[in-house]
């Protein structure tokens, strides 16, 4: 296996470390990127209203859900959930490889509204976007970073907010590790 770190700085975010590992045998992938910094449970939110918004810098952890509320997509943390640094297009993208994958099964009521929502995606990447895009980190390893910071809305996650969110697989360590232990406990005991 072979791991690769890299220290990048990402205008009005930060110090961020991008993680990727590969085996050589299998041909497995992984990457992640985790700020330096420490952070703390964040909902991060702006509109997108027009072409050159797409263009608003993603940096996304394993951690982070992703969600576009008019499109009714959300991208949620697995167990080995990738971090990446992209734009609101490639999110975009990912949705639309995702939806086009998935219709290959489709038939019916499902086929017909996953093709009207390509279509929106489509026309949001092409000339009319208009639509909100959130992350929630619970370990507050995301950002959205524009040439306009006043167009990003960040706030602390609520702890029933933080209860919903899946964290899909990290490691933690300090107060971190104290408060996600506490989390799933709670979680756990509903």
């Amino acid at each position: 296996m072979i791991v690769n770190q890299t220290e990048h700085v990402v205008d009005h975010f930060g110090a961020a470390l991008m993680i990727s590992s590969i085996c050589q045998r299998c041909g497995y992938k992984h990457t992640d990127v985790s700020t330096l910094e420490k952070g703390e449970p964040i909902a991060i939110r702006t509109r997108i209203r027009s072409v050159a918004d797409l263009s608003i810098r993603i940096v996304k952890s394993g951690t982070a859900t992703i969600s576009i509320p008019e499109f009714g997509a959300t991208i949620t943390p697995g167990p080995y959930s990738e971090g990446y640094i992209s734009n609101v297009e490639g999110v975009l993208e990912r949705i639309e490889n995702a939806l086009t994958f998935m219709l290959n099964s489709a038939n019916g009521k499902r086929l017909k509204k996953g093709e009207k929502l390509l279509k929106q995606i489509r026309m949001a990447k092409e000339k009319n976007p208009h639509f909100t895009l959130e992350i929630k980190d619970p370990l507050g390893n995301s950002a959205l970073v524009s040439p306009d910071p006043s167009r990003i809305r960040k706030r602390k996650l609520s702890k029933r907010e933080l209860l919903a969110v899946r964290f899909g697989q990290f490691a933690l360590t300090d107060e971190k590790a104290e408060q996600s232990s506490h989390l799933e406990r709670e979680r756990a005991s509903r």
